[in-house]
């Protein structure tokens, strides 16, 4: 069986604040996100591959936003995001930073709940577009094997 994929291009949204996260176009769907901690000014510009701290995907049915939330939870100190447990026991409780969190997303519209043959292939595509962020990553930034709060 031969098999056509439309894989999206590695195109993100702008950078958003974090309070302004859920204003990311489609980000109840799954998809592929990256975070910035930065004191730059991030907001409305592309991502630039250096200035990011966190790659990471969601293929639940709550989304970007179900994934954001769990992330939410673990830098204030709760359990709940892997990525978000490390960067809490680096830089502390959210409330105390100095440096601003951003955000940028590639949702994958799909449905997680009841998928189609069709939406399981887009959240494996949701995948590999995780896997291709971070190679993107390698190139662009050399020096580094991976963003400095990707654990795994």
């Amino acid at each position: 069986m031969t098999r056509t994929l439309k894989i999206p291009d590695l195109i993100f949204s702008n950078w958003y604040t974090w309070d302004d996260r859920k204003s990311i176009k489609n980000s109840e769907y799954p998809g592929i996100y990256m975070m910035a901690i930065s004191s730059k000014n991030l907001v409305g510009h592309q991502p630039l591959y250096e200035d990011v701290s966190y790659i990471g995907m969601t293929n639940a049915y709550k989304g970007l936003q179900g994934r954001w939330y769990q992330f939410y939870q673990s830098i204030r100190g709760k359990s709940g995001h892997s990525g978000g447990n490390t960067v809490y026991d680096k830089l502390g409780h959210y409330d105390t930073w100095t440096e601003i969190l951003y955000v940028c997303a590639l949702p994958v519209i799909c449905n997680p709940v009841y998928p189609s043959a069709q939406d399981f292939i887009k959240m494996g595509i949701v995948a590999f577009l995780e896997y291709d962020a971070f190679a993107a990553f390698m190139k662009a930034v050399p020096e580094q094997k991976k963003p400095r709060f990707n654990t795994k």
